[in-house]
């Protein structure tokens, strides 16, 4: 018997081991089944959402809530994660049983009506007493727990529950530590995509705000704060050179050729430009037709002189831009440190000087900067601050000079030309401010101030000189395709209702660009009665199809075509050519700038000519002068001129 009862002793103590081997099977094959689907990194921004779908079919479970202890807090609570959105940053006490999980241990209930009664900023979004399990967690190194409840109406939890929320319990919160630290990395890696995205848009603005966007070049602060750098490491004896470039009629390729065309010239000059210089030099763009070579280091004058010269060279090459041919020239002036200044502000300013030089003696051509020339500069500086001053003062007067009829012998009308009178009564030519005026764009008040004189005078010009004369009034290229400037300009002239009376004499250049101009502005011209006349006729760039393409009311032959006509059979030609275009066009000649009998003489015998203007007939007087006892004369042809 003893036997027997050993036999089944042993056999039910195998039993209890198989079953519980059979449980602890199931419950290793359901841990690794869960914590498989723990591990699995989704990206989502709730990292407990995958950990929910897989704990509540393992336990049978409908609600899910995980509590975790705040730092410092002992008996408080808060709600990190849930399967109800809405419990989720609710605050929780801990009570006995719940502290008791805290340290450790796992739990099942019948009923829970005291998890109802730890919630202290919402109610439980279920009802009615539900089985519920408690499994201790630990949360980024914080306690906490994770409740699992089913519905009211399921089975409640037993042992094998406890047993397998006790081995869950561990493993789940070791997943949960994975689970954070992949979410974790995944923050950390779109961190550090979003820094790279944020560190390229950052060095893309720095680019921009450095760079000149059309050549790529660095921009006139990025080479100030280049140069600046420079000079501050430079040791005693140290020397660089600052080259200022500026392209000579840029402007002129805009009009004729678009933008486009301009913007392709100016990234082809860039080009060419650094490919004449060293590697330790910088090229930059401070401004539209304006560049920067700044050469560093060197020993001699003379190895300057030699770079300048192969950039100087490269420039007068012809520019191939979308099949057109561009010939241009850049004029360049050269300041060295220290001897010309020690700042980028000051080697600027005097490289500028020295390209201002080289440009009004020679386009294309080279100025290195001197002390004299710096006189010069102060000079310049000064004439500008006083040319300020007088247009604030209208200092700025008109002159007149007649047009005649040569065959009748009578005034037909005059030109209106500028003179400043200053503040001591000197009268100052055009040629000496016009070009520092035009530069400190004081040119377009000029105008309107010379008109609204002309205006005020006119009653007193109509009793001396009769109502049908016409007064011309001259419009530079730049000002004509400007429709601000010249709407303002007809508007001052039809106020006056003697439109009819007015002549606005244009260069060719105006009439080229024919979507600023021709499109827009002489048909408001045109329309108000004002009439045309193409100033400084074939010295532009394409006589025959501007006469072809537009009407004028007068031709005005440069008078580089008429001095010394008499003697110059080439010029006599020409005279001649033009003269037949006139005929075909119908449009009437006249030659400005007659200064001698002989000129007068060839014209009204060998030419068909009517109209002449110039000095043998009548240089330019002011307005009072002309209003005068002695204006009268002008009423006919002065004597010499009649023979």
């Amino acid at each position: 018997m003893s036997g027997i009862s050993a036999l089944r002793e042993t056999i039910v103590v195998m039993q209890r081991e198989l079953k519980l081997l059979r449980t602890e099977t199931k419950h290793a094959s359901t841990l690794i089944k869960a914590l498989d689907s723990l591990l699995v990194v989704t990206g989502e921004d709730d990292p407990f959402s995958s950990i929910f779908s897989a704990l509540l079919p393992v336990f049978n479970s409908a609600h899910a809530i995980v509590l975790v202890q705040p730092d410092g807090k002992d008996d408080a609570l808060q709600c990190v994660a849930s399967s109800h959105a809405e419990l989720i940053g609710t605050s929780w006490r801990a009570d006995r049983l719940i502290a008791k999980i805290l340290g450790g241990r796992s739990a099942a209930t019948l009923s829970s009506p005291e998890l109802g009664a730890c919630l202290l900023s919402a109610t439980l979004p279920f009802s009615g007493a539900c089985p519920t399990l408690y499994l201790p967690l630990r949360v980024r190194q914080r306690r906490g727990l994770l409740i699992l409840l089913r519905n009211s109406d399921d089975n409640d939890f037993d042992r094998s529950h406890i047993t397998l929320a006790r081995k869950f319990s561990p493993l789940a919160s070791h997943a949960l530590a994975a689970r954070y630290a992949h979410h974790s990395e995944a923050e950390s890696q779109r961190l550090t995509q979003l820094t790279n995205q944020l560190t390229e848009s950052q060095s893309a603005l720095a680019y921009r705000a450095n760079h000149d966007q059309l050549t790529g070049l660095p921009n006139r602060a990025r080479i100030q704060e280049l140069v600046d750098g420079i000079l501050a490491r430079k040791k005693p004896g140290g020397k660089l050179a600052l080259a200022f470039i500026n392209l000579d009629d840029f402007k002129r390729v805009n009009d004729l050729y678009g933008h486009a065309t301009g913007d392709a010239l100016l990234c082809s000059v860039a080009s060419r430009i650094r490919s004449k210089i060293r590697s330790t030099d910088i090229v930059g763009r401070i401004s539209g037709d304006e560049f920067v070579v700044v050469l560093n280091p060197f020993e001699r004058r003379k190895e300057i002189a030699a770079i300048i010269g192969r950039i100087r060279d490269i420039l007068q090459q012809p520019f191939d831009i979308e099949g057109i041919q561009l010939k241009g020239t850049g004029s360049i002036g050269v300041a060295f440190y220290p001897t010309h200044g020690q700042s980028f502000d000051i080697l600027r300013r005097n490289a500028d000087a020295a390209m201002y030089r080289a440009k009004t003696s020679e386009k294309g051509g080279i100025e290195f900067f001197s002390h004299a020339l710096g006189k010069l500069m102060s000079e310049r500086l000064q004439l500008e601050q006083r040319l300020r001053d007088a247009f604030d003062k209208r200092q700025f007067k008109s002159v007149l000079q007649g047009k005649f009829n040569m065959s009748e012998r009578r005034i037909v009308g005059f030109e209106i030309l500028l003179r400043w009178i200053d503040d001591h009564g000197t009268v100052h030519a055009p040629g000496t401010f016009l070009a520092s005026a035009s530069e400190l764009g004081l040119l377009d008040g000029i105008a309107i101030m010379q008109i609204e004189e002309l205006l005020s005078c006119l009653p007193k010009l109509d009793e001396a000189f009769g109502k049908d004369l016409i007064y011309s009034i001259n419009i530079s290229a730049n000002q004509a395709t400007r429709p601000a400037f010249m709407k303002a300009i007809i508007r001052h002239i039809s106020a006056s209702g003697r439109a009819g009376n007015f002549m606005l004499e244009l260069t060719e250049e105006s009439f080229l660009k024919a979507d600023a101009f021709s499109e827009q502005i002489l048909p408001l011209i045109r329309a108000a009665g004002i009439r045309i006349s193409i100033d400084d006729f074939g010295t532009g760039y394409s006589s025959l199809s501007l006469l072809a393409e537009i009407t004028a009311d007068e031709l005005k032959i440069d008078r580089s075509f008429i001095s010394s006509i008499h003697e110059r059979s080439r010029n006599q030609s020409i005279l001649r050519a033009i003269e037949s275009l006139s005929k075909a066009f119908g449009i009437p000649l006249i030659a400005e700038g007659i200064e001698t009998e002989m000129e007068l003489a060839y014209l009204r015998c060998q030419t068909d000519i009517r109209f002449g203007q110039g000095f043998l007939f009548h240089k330019p007087a002011f307005i009072e002068d002309l209003l005068s006892s002695d204006g009268a004369q002008l009423l006919q042809l002065p004597a010499q001129a009649a023979r």
